[in-house]
């Protein structure tokens, strides 16, 4: 009975340290980039007003727009709305922000959402703006679409892991609809333009 005990003990012990181990490892191990994600903005595009017009940002899909693993205020669409604090000098003030002065921002986005969530779940909570206001959209989908459960399920329309490419083929066709739909949906929403 002591000797089980031990047992338990010293196997516990052995899993928290190897654990331990593996999360110390992929920590310090795995590289983390710095600097600038892509190419130098012209700031001269952000010198001057764009339009006097009220202008709402709307983020939709999954989650890269949501900002999942990013902290506050350095997800991509943060980022449009106004520069960190501590931004790179060369994108300093090249934000929608500083050149929309009647701008407002809404994130429907929710980690994790499928295409056909984002249609159920997401795009009802946009709102009608008035025929004044003009819409800018951002929009990231489909990649859920593919990899969702990772094939812990039978492969379907929203989880198409391990399908093959004839069973995918109605599955395509049904995705490309839903965007053409949803982009209708969006734009029946600003009648001001989007």
């Amino acid at each position: 009975m002591k000797s089980n005990r031990l047992r338990i003990i010293f196997a516990s012990g052995l899993v928290l340290v190897l654990a331990a181990s593996a999360c110390l490892y992929f920590w310090f191990s795995v590289p983390v980039g710095n600097g600038p994600a892509g190419p130098i903005v012209s700031g001269e595009t952000f010198a001057q007003q764009w339009t006097n017009r009220p202008v709402l940002f709307v983020g939709l899909g999954d989650s890269v727009t949501a900002g999942f693993g990013a902290r506050k205020g350095y997800s991509y669409f943060d980022r449009l709305v106004q520069n960190p604090t501590d931004e790179f000098q060369e994108m300093k003030g090249i934000c929608l922000e500083k050149v929309l002065p009647k701008f407002t921002f809404t994130n429907l986005a929710i980690s994790g959402s499928t295409s056909i969530e984002l249609l159920e779940q997401e795009l009802p909570h946009l709102a009608q703006a008035d025929s004044n206001t003009l819409g800018i959209v951002v929009i990231t989908t489909g990649g859920n679409d593919l990899i969702h459960n990772y094939g812990r399920t039978p492969p379907r329309e929203d989880a198409m892991y391990g399908a093959t490419l004839d069973e995918a083929k109605p599955w395509i066709n049904d995705f490309e609809q839903r965007i053409e739909f949803m982009i209708q949906q969006i734009e029946s929403r600003f009648l001001g333009g989007c």
